[in-house]
């Protein structure tokens, strides 16, 4: 037996494979997470509120549409408009 009773505590749980952390009436009020399932989580609440991030939101939206053909400029146009001036072409 350990000198620690926290050290049994988390003997037991480490065998038993607990998820849960059990309240005096017997109910689960807690959840046991690993650290790799608690990353996963926080990676989860960042998605979300992405999500609800209205400039992100338009952005996306606007990637995922695909531009017809005639809308289409080709690359030199854009870095021309993105820039204000003409590239510098290279032979």
């Amino acid at each position: 037996m350990t000198e620690n009773p926290a050290d049994d505590l988390v003997q037991t749980l480490r065998k038993r494979g607990a998820h849960y952390v059990i309240g005096a009436e017997g109910r689960p009020i807690a959840v046991l997470l690993t650290l790799e399932e608690y990353e996963h989580y926080l990676d989860l609440l960042d998605d979300e509120a992405d999500s609800q991030d209205e400039g992100i939101a338009s952005r996306l939206a606007q990637a995922a549409t695909q531009p017809s053909d005639e809308e289409r400029i080709n690359f030199r146009d854009y870095l021309s408009q993105r820039h204000g001036a003409s590239p510098a072409v290279s032979s």
